[in-house]
């Protein structure tokens, strides 16, 4: 099944596509899916709305992932994901099911994608500060697998057009992250706050990050006073 030619499709014609991968998805590379699914995307997008395609979209990707054809649901999550970028109740269902979809493959590549769009929808709301904070130990996990067993890691990364970063640059993520949670933790969890600002500092001494550096330096002072002051 190719369609070469962009056309106005309906939810019948979806359908029907969806049944024909269903039944013959091993015939298909990643590759030749994404492509395939994009055509009928846009064909279908052309003439009717998004919320009707995200809906099949949805659907079919629940029946893959039940296959256990994690590679293909997480090509359609992630198109779902771009597509409703700027509807976070809408975004944040599909980057749970995206994730699950990346976590069944061992692909940390696209669980970070993922989480990257559920820290968006839950940043700087306080009504989802645990939902935060639960997202960026997620990440914390996933940045030490890429940080530690880069070569391993990618090897599991499923992809059709982009490259995963450099190990470096998940490294520096990793401190962010690290940073971030210290920052979030410190007044309750003093001591795992600083023993993750320590490890942040090694990973932006290495790179030479001295306004990160300073930060933290700043941040593990804050706890020590705090700390010292409890014990009075």
């Amino acid at each position: 099944m190719s369609y070469d030619k962009i056309v106005k499709i309906g939810v019948s014609e979806f359908r029907s596509f969806s049944e024909f991968v269903l039944t013959n998805n091993k015939k298909f590379t990643p590759r030749v899916f994404s492509e395939e699914f994009g055509k009928v995307q846009r064909g279908f997008l052309a003439g009717n709305d998004r919320d009707v395609f995200c809906s099949e979209a949805g659907n079919f990707a629940e029946k893959l992932a039940a296959q256990n054809n994690n590679d293909f649901a997480g090509i359609i999550y992630s198109g779902l994901c771009k597509l409703t970028e700027f509807y976070p109740p809408v975004l944040e269902k599909y980057a749970l099911k995206g994730y699950e979809a990346a976590k069944a493959n061992g692909d940390y590549v696209h669980m970070m994608a993922r989480l990257n769009d559920l820290r968006r929808i839950y940043m700087n709301k306080p009504d989802k500060l645990y939902d935060y904070i639960q997202v960026l130990y997620k990440q914390e996990k996933c940045l030490r697998q890429l940080a530690r067993h880069y070569d391993t890691a990618v090897e599991s990364f499923q992809t059709v057009s982009r490259k995963p970063a450099k190990k470096e640059d998940y490294e520096q993520m990793l401190g962010y992250v690290q940073t971030e949670i210290a920052k979030l933790t410190r007044k309750k969890h003093p001591n795992d706050a600083m023993r993750k600002l320590l490890s942040a500092k090694e990973i932006f001494e290495k790179s030479g990050n001295k306004p990160s550096i300073k930060y933290i330096d700043m941040l593990l002072r804050d706890i020590e006073k705090s700390h010292n002051f409890s014990k009075k």
